[in-house]
């Protein structure tokens, strides 16, 4: 196995453990406790960390070398504000260019039942996934646009939102039920109840996400 390829496994192997919240906010990445615990060599793991830096995940701190990054409430406010342009006006080029079709509409409604699934479980790995489905279900609605430099940011700015590792209970099953709202509207071929459902869900989640950063920043504080 090259070099190269061993960078590229452990730079998704990080992204997930951070995307999960497994490797939270201010964490260190020490490459070579990383390598050993991957079973592979330092360097891959250095690429690795160079690329999550890139991806804004990490940050390079002159006193502790790489961590994770740690996302302010200004970053989520401005993080969320690029969703909602991308993703609404992603929608909205499908809709132009006919491409809400069946074969999205069945794409959205796998990812929905695997996300409503996993909204159900009490688990780190249970929750992450459904995580995971949320971003697919996202995802799909960007990629109909079949703009792909519009994909590859929504890509970069929705792994970065989902960096803040959402406890409150209920919240994944709340967003399960949003996104059903977003899916029957388009099934409906309703632009107009698409965009407000799917503008109402990010402002949601932006929200919740605010108050989960708040919530860190004081515990950071008071310890």
């Amino acid at each position: 196995m090259v070099k190269s390829t061993l960078a590229e496994q452990a730079y998704h192997e990080l992204r997930s453990r951070i995307v999960s919240g497994q490797l939270q906010g201010g964490t260190r990445l020490l490459p070579a406790e990383l390598a050993q615990e991957l079973g592979i060599s330092p360097t891959p793991v250095k690429e690795a960390c160079m690329r999550l830096e890139a991806a804004g995940l990490a940050i390079s701190s002159a006193r502790r070398g790489m961590v994770v990054r740690r996302f302010t409430q200004d970053d989520m406010e401005e993080l969320y504000a690029a969703r909602m342009l991308l993703e609404k006006g992603a929608l909205e080029v499908a809709f132009a260019k006919g491409k809400v079709t069946d074969e999205l509409l069945a794409a959205l409604t796998e990812s929905l039942n695997l996300h409503r699934i996993n909204s159900r479980g009490i688990t780190l790995d249970e929750l992450a996934a459904a995580l995971g489905y949320d971003r697919q279900f996202h995802r799909h609605l960007v990629a109909a646009a079949g703009i792909g430099m519009l994909s590859e940011w929504h890509d970069r700015i929705i792994g970065q939102t989902h960096t803040v590792f959402v406890s409150v209970p209920g919240n994944y099953e709340q967003s399960v039920a949003e996104h059903e709202e977003i899916l029957a509207a388009l099934i409906a071929r309703d632009e107009v109840t698409a965009l407000d459902a799917l503008y109402r869900h990010l402002s949601r989640s932006r929200d919740n996400s605010l108050l989960q950063v708040r919530s860190y920043e004081q515990r950071f504080t008071a310890s």
